[in-house]
């Protein structure tokens, strides 16, 4: 296999750095000046109380409690902006934090991923799983590696910019959540659940302030993920994560 690019190599680096789960410097930025106390409760769509919910993307100590108790309730002390909620089967919900009792509501996710048959591009590693279809206008590296890191990058070209899609792969590559600073900034955010026998998969997506797009699909150890994409780009990168299928890790 090809060596990596240097940035390919930064970014491992900094997915290494995410799952010591520390705020980067920017995201330190973004805290609220003052911590606050949040607490509240999330159900399903039946108003039944959810156990086990996990408050994701706070700057919380881990040891603190961040799942919710038996009655679906949490109370966590945090300067972070907004928090996800997440719970194995259910879409991810974005809640921006004040100063009252909240009350969340998670949907039962309902889809999945179709089993690989066509013809794809892997990473041909065990780490791996996802696989992806071609499609015109955008382009496909060849697949590299850096030490235990895998990674495919594929390229959409304008007049303006090269936009890529990073897949990759490999223990301490991703924690399977996208970044906290891109979360907390996202203008619209939407995240959708897939459950299967061995992982959970999110798909979140999110528009910057200045109106750029970006996307992660990921699990723990792998994701593929582009970001300040414009929106024609963006369109042509989502034809290739809307294309995945799931190959035997």
């Amino acid at each position: 296999m090809q060596a990596l690019p240097r940035i390919l190599i930064a970014l491992a680096a900094a997915a290494a750095a995410a799952c010591a789960q520390r705020l980067t410097w920017y995201e330190k930025l973004l805290l609220v000046e003052m911590p606050r106390t949040v607490s509240g409760i999330v159900v399903d769509e039946s108003g039944r109380p959810l156990a086990g919910a996990h408050i994701d993307h706070s700057d919380v100590e881990p040891q603190e409690q961040l799942f919710t108790d038996d009655h679906g309730r949490f109370e966590i002390r945090t300067r972070a902006p907004a928090v996800v909620i997440r719970k194995r089967g259910y879409d991810g919900r974005l809640v921006r934090l004040g100063t009252g009792p909240l009350r969340v509501t998670l949907e039962r996710s309902t889809r999945s991923f179709p089993a690989c048959s066509d013809a794809c591009l892997n990473l041909n590693t065990p780490s791996a799983a996802f696989c992806f279809p071609r499609i015109s206008g955008v382009g496909t590296g060849e697949a590299g590696r850096y030490e235990d890191i895998f990674v495919r990058a594929f390229t959409v070209i304008s007049p303006a910019r090269i936009t890529e899609l990073l897949h990759g792969a490999g223990p301490g590559w991703t924690l399977g959540i996208p970044y906290t600073g891109d979360v907390w900034e996202a203008q619209q955010y939407s995240e959708t659940d897939f459950s299967t026998p061995d992982s959970d998969i999110i798909d979140a997506r999110g528009v910057a302030p200045d109106g750029r797009r970006w996307r992660y699909l990921g699990r723990y150890g792998e994701s593929a993920a582009y970001y300040e994409a414009s929106s024609p780009a963006a369109a042509l990168l989502d034809k290739v994560l809307d294309g995945v299928c799931l190959s035997s890790p």
